[in-house]
């Protein structure tokens, strides 16, 4: 299984890409790699946007002019980690991977504590099917920065592709309490490439599981359905399953385990 997740989160660093701290950024894209950028300014601040040649650039990359971005990062003095990070991003989005991971490099080589750069890469190795750099990567950035949602997300993510469900479920977790938002962040971002829908049902078994462990019963239940939808039918299962016992007695939760499975 393959998933492919990327959002794009404030200044902790995305699903999740990570821009720097700064002035701006995409919210969920519906391309996702799973970096964090940056916060758009706000439109109620009070203090007048400052636009520098960064901003310009980053702007840039929010309405996809990639090369140019490069063109205008790569003239900003200093040179430094944040500005290296930006343009990974924007090689990664062009789909050059090793150009990306060229400039990801280079930033963890200026600033060996900045954690976005580290996430970068193991999103660019996740693309790549490489799980087990993948995973090295994106548990580094939790070392650095352990407060930030789509880093464990990511490291969900690569555990699911490796079907260390446990593992997974943790990972995901942590993300949840960090960030309650974060499941329909991936959902709006798109859970692409799975390899099968029996898989994939399994990622929303997890996600009801924490939504119902914090008596988040809509969410809940809403993850449940998608699971039978993608052919989940052990009901028994969803009977048993301590993880889920906040629903006992929910309408909704009854009528799910009476229903008839779908062919």
């Amino acid at each position: 299984m393959k998933l492919t997740t990327m959002s794009l989160v404030g200044c902790t660093g995305v699903v999740s890409l990570v821009f720097a701290c700064g002035a701006i950024a995409q919210t969920h894209n519906t391309l996702n790699f799973g970096h964090v950028d940056q916060q758009a300014p706000s439109s109620t601040s009070a203090e007048p946007t400052v636009v520098t040649p960064e901003l310009l650039a980053d702007m840039m990359v929010v309405h996809g002019q990639y090369a140019d971005a490069i063109d205008a990062y790569r003239k900003i003095r200093p040179q430094n980690a944040q500005i290296y990070n930006k343009i990974g991003i924007a090689y990664q989005r062009m789909a050059k991977d090793q150009e990306a991971i060229d400039n990801y490099g280079q930033a963890t080589k200026l600033d060996r504590k900045f954690a976005a750069p580290y996430n970068n890469l193991g999103t660019v190795y996740f693309h790549e099917n490489d799980n087990k750099k993948a995973q090295q990567y994106y548990k580094k950035s939790i070392k650095l920065d352990a407060a930030t949602a789509p880093f464990w997300s990511n490291l969900g993510a690569v555990y699911m592709a490796e079907r260390q469900y446990s593992d997974g479920a943790e990972a995901y977790e942590k993300a949840f309490l960090l960030d309650p938002d974060i499941f329909q962040e991936i959902a709006l971002n798109g859970i692409a490439q799975t390899e099968s829908p029996a898989e994939l049902a399994k990622i929303y078994l997890t996600f009801a599981e924490i939504y119902a462990h914090a008596g988040l019963k809509a969410q809940a239940i809403l993850y449940l359905h998608k699971a039978i939808d993608e052919g989940f039918k052990d009901r028994q299962q969803l009977q048993q399953d301590q993880q889920l016992a906040t629903l006992h007695g929910n309408p909704e939760f009854e009528a799910l385990l009476t229903a008839a499975p779908k062919q």
